[in-house]
């Protein structure tokens, strides 16, 4: 792929939808691969940092904004900070601004918890061990920490 190729190919991919800075270039190398495999040619490595270093310079790609986005995403699923934080890292954003946007939230967790709990389980206390075990790991899957599940009983 040449220069070019890649850098439409990029915005291609970032009319879609946003991504993260870590989180496109894996897409462009596999791109890059998957191109030369089908053409049965070698591109040079090199193009893929100065397209997205073009990309960061043009604010096509911000981290900053995109983390934004992706943490509202996250919060209208109801998930909790565990969660959220997980989700983000897994699409490569540095965890300076992750914990950054954590920190600058103004969200209510233990009442975000007991929503997904209430909404899921209804306002009824477990009638069992086996019923709280069900709810407490449902809502640690959720995201949510042990302080704002202990919080609910």
């Amino acid at each position: 792929m040449t220069y070019e190729e890649l850098y439409q190919y990029a915005v291609f991919m970032l009319s879609r939808r946003d991504y993260g800075a870590v989180e496109l270039k894996r897409r462009l190398a596999r791109r890059i691969r998957e191109s030369d495999r089908a053409k049965e040619t070698v591109t040079d490595e090199e193009h893929l940092p100065q397209v997205i270093e073009h990309l960061l310079e043009n604010q096509y790609l911000d981290d900053n904004r995109t983390v934004y986005t992706f943490f509202r995403s996250y919060l209208n699923k109801s998930y909790g900070p565990l969660r959220i934080r997980q989700e983000l890292r897994a699409k490569g954003f540095p965890g300076e601004i992750i914990d950054r946007v954590l920190e600058e939230t103004d969200t209510d967790w233990y009442e975000l918890c007991k929503e997904v709990k209430e909404r899921k389980f209804s306002t009824d206390k477990p009638k069992d061990f086996k019923e709280k075990a069900k709810q407490i790991r449902y809502l640690q899957y959720r995201g949510f920490t042990s302080e704002y599940i202990n919080a609910l009983w």
